[in-house]
C-alpha cells in the first residue's frame, strides 16, 4: 500500500466505540474472577484502540483493504482557513393524517378534537370512539 493509513471514516468511529465497550467488558470480566476473558477482552480493546486512533490496521493491509476516504474522515481535524460547507438540510414536512383523517369534520387545526353530536371538546382520556356515520363522539352520546 502507498500509505499508511487504511482505517478512515465511519470504520475508525467503529472501531472506537467497540474499544470502549470492550474495555468496560473486560474491567468487568477481570472483577468477577474471570480472568481469561478480560484479559482477550482486553487485548481486543487495545487493538480496536490503537486502529482507531492511528488509522492503520495489520489485517487491512495484509488483505489489501482500504477504508479511507477523503471526504469521509471523522477524526479528521476540520481546517479553520476553508469555507464553511453548504449546509445541505432538507426541510421535510411530514403529514401524519390519514384520508379518513381529513374527511373528519370534528378535527380542528389545532389539533383539538370535538364531539361531533354535542361539539363539546374531547379531552384526553375520557372515552370516545366513532358514532355509525364513522365521525368521532362522547361515548355517552353514539
Amino acid at each position: 500500500m502507498d500509505s499508511d493509513k487504511n482505517v478512515g471514516g465511519r470504520d475508525r468511529l467503529i472501531r472506537a466505540v467497540l474499544a470502549v465497550v470492550l474495555t468496560i467488558v473486560s474491567l468487568r470480566w477481570l472483577r468477577s474472577g474471570k480472568r481469561k476473558r478480560g484479559l482477550l477482552a482486553g487485548i481486543g480493546a487495545l487493538g480496536l484502540g490503537f486502529n482507531a486512533s492511528t488509522g492503520y490496521c495489520g489485517l487491512n493491509d495484509t488483505l489489501d483493504i482500504d477504508t479511507t476516504a477523503d471526504d469521509d474522515d471523522v477524526f479528521a481535524p476540520s481546517d479553520a482557513g476553508d469555507e464553511p460547507a453548504a449546509d445541505e438540510s432538507t426541510d421535510v414536512s411530514v403529514d401524519f393524517t390519514s384520508s379518513d383523517d381529513t374527511e373528519a369534520s370534528n378535527v380542528h387545526a389545532n389539533g383539538t378534537l370535538t364531539c361531533a353530536v354535542c361539539e363539546d371538546p374531547i379531552v384526553p382520556g375520557e372515552r370516545r370512539g366513532p358514532n355509525d356515520e364513522g365521525a368521532i363522539v362522547h361515548e355517552s352520546c353514539e
